[in-house]
């Protein structure tokens, strides 16, 4: 079975999506996270230009755990958990299908998203909590506007912490960034229908 370098960039994208939204749950009901995987989700933000999907989350392995999670829903055996993953997935995927339609909401997020870099340096690290305030304030002013709006499931304990509440929302911006780049390779929702065995194959054999 031969692999096009389309499939393969769409398969790391969706590894990204789930890599995002899978650090949302986990800040849902935990409150922690693995830091690493989140700044890898972060920084593809900053990556405009890259010349590959691979190159705008550095390497492969730093999307290992995206793609375990994305096994797990290509695969037929899902749990509760998986489900809700599911869920937040399908929504990020229409949520880009909805900015696709506002060409000035994509500009203004651009031109925002342009401005981290001096923030960055600023404050020394994607990581400081007033650069992912800002990341989680240009998803509140855009993304958030628009249907479906996502709603996060978890520990009101931990979903009323405003640093949480942040993260969720930079990580959702990274989740619909990820969604924007599946598309770019051609990713429809068709395929999750009808190519589902392909693509699961391809994306063991990323993560082996």
């Amino acid at each position: 079975m031969s692999t096009t370098n389309n499939e393969r960039d769409r398969i790391i994208a969706l590894a990204a999506l789930m890599q995002s939204i899978s650090l949302v749950q986990q800040i849902a009901e935990t409150g922690q996270i693995e830091q690493s995987d989140f700044e890898t989700v972060l920084n593809s933000l900053l990556a405009i230009d890259a010349p590959t999907t691979e190159v705008v989350y550095g390497k492969l392995s730093q999307l290992k755990s995206g793609l375990k999670q994305l096994n797990s829903q290509l695969s037929k055996s899902k749990n509760k958990k998986d489900v809700q993953l599911l869920r937040y997935a399908i929504n990020l995927l229409h949520l880009e299908r909805q900015l696709a339609k506002r060409p000035a909401m994509m500009d203004l997020i651009s031109r925002e998203i342009e401005q981290i870099p001096q923030q960055i340096e600023y404050f020394g690290d994607i990581n400081n909590p007033q650069v992912i305030a800002r990341l989680a304030d240009i998803y509140h002013r855009t993304i958030s506007e628009l249907n479906p709006r996502i709603q996060v499931q978890g520990d009101p304990a931990f979903l009323q912490q405003a640093d949480n509440v942040n993260r969720v929302r930079a990580l959702l911006l990274a989740g619909v960034r990820a969604a924007i780049l599946w598309r770019q390779k051609g990713g429809r929702r068709w395929h999750f229908i009808f190519h589902t065995n392909k693509m699961l194959k391809i994306s063991t054999s990323l993560l082996e």
